[in-house]
């Protein structure tokens, strides 16, 4: 049985020749991000750690094979597969990566899965996954040097409000389609907090 260390190490091998060389350097920042932030937040280091690199497992497929993927995982789709096609590849590479690596703890299988769409109940592992993908340092956006800065001086739970805002926030200017849980997980998390509103759009903070 493989500890957590010995699975970084093998999929840090593997990862080369399943993922571009971009694709790679950005799981292995996700990676670094995602443990700093489980250390200020109090989450388990070494699964924020592993969780990180192996969130674009299947990052590399096109969406037909992805779509074929999650058809041999038995993944059921809340849409028109054709249109979450760009989002099933956390839903196949979490599957991909327990049947790789079978003795990983299912935080860590969740938190790959959660790390495009999230969901209505995300924990604090689920969180920081999703945040560092979106903040860490490769990634270049007008909004990122601010979700940076509040990183660790907020609440994770505003912090990942406000980088849910921003990921919605993009995907409707560039009017991509949303996934059916979007309003959901925008009214548990965003619209019933209206002290959010201040963090979200850079017109203070709280902490």
């Amino acid at each position: 049985m493989l500890s957590l260390k010995e699975i970084y190490d093998d999929a840090r091998v593997k990862l080369e020749g399943r993922l571009t060389q971009y694709r790679l350097l950005h799981s292995i920042s996700t990676s670094d991000i995602a443990a700093l932030m489980a250390e200020v937040y109090g989450v388990n280091r070494d699964h924020a750690l592993v969780a990180g690199l192996l969130h674009d497992w299947d990052k590399a497929y096109t969406d037909e094979e992805l779509l074929k993927r999650a058809q041999q995982f038995g993944i059921e789709m809340p849409d028109d597969p054709q249109k979450l096609a760009s989002l099933i590849h956390a839903h196949t590479g979490a599957r991909a990566v327990a049947k790789e690596y079978p003795n990983l703890p299912p935080e860590i299988i969740q938190a790959i899965e959660r790390h495009t769409s999230a969901t209505t109940d995300m924990s604090p592992l689920d969180m920081i996954i999703y945040i560092s993908d979106m903040i860490e340092p490769l990634r270049t956006a007008p909004n990122l040097p601010r979700l940076r800065s509040l990183a660790g001086n907020i609440p994770l739970d505003e912090l990942f409000r406000a980088c849910y805002l921003e990921s919605l926030d993009r995907l409707i200017r560039r009017r991509r389609y949303l996934h059916p849980n979007s309003v959901e997980v925008w009214n548990t998390y965003v619209a019933n907090d209206p002290q959010q509103h201040k963090i979200c759009h850079g017109d203070g903070k709280k902490g």
